[in-house]
């Protein structure tokens, strides 16, 4: 389980997002850039990207479930 201080700490953290976007960025252009015949290699990025946005979800979940865990304790 990812503790709330470390998921707000990635998602602040200038290098955790600089590469984050990087990755992003590099698999849209791959998708949208790719031949009508590369169907492969658009699969691959579509997959990395919502593997991205899985991540990206995990953490800010983690952070919204112990906020709503704290609010319910008192």
């Amino acid at each position: 389980m990812i503790l709330k201080n470390q998921a707000k700490y990635l998602l602040a953290n200038e290098t955790f997002l600089e590469a984050f976007v990087s990755m992003r960025t590099n698999q849209c252009n791959v998708f949208l850039h790719s031949k009508a015949d590369e169907i492969e290699k658009r699969e691959e990025a579509h997959a990395l990207l919502r593997a991205l946005n899985e991540i990206e979800n995990i953490l800010q979940r983690s952070i919204t479930d112990q906020d709503f865990r704290d609010k319910r304790s008192k």
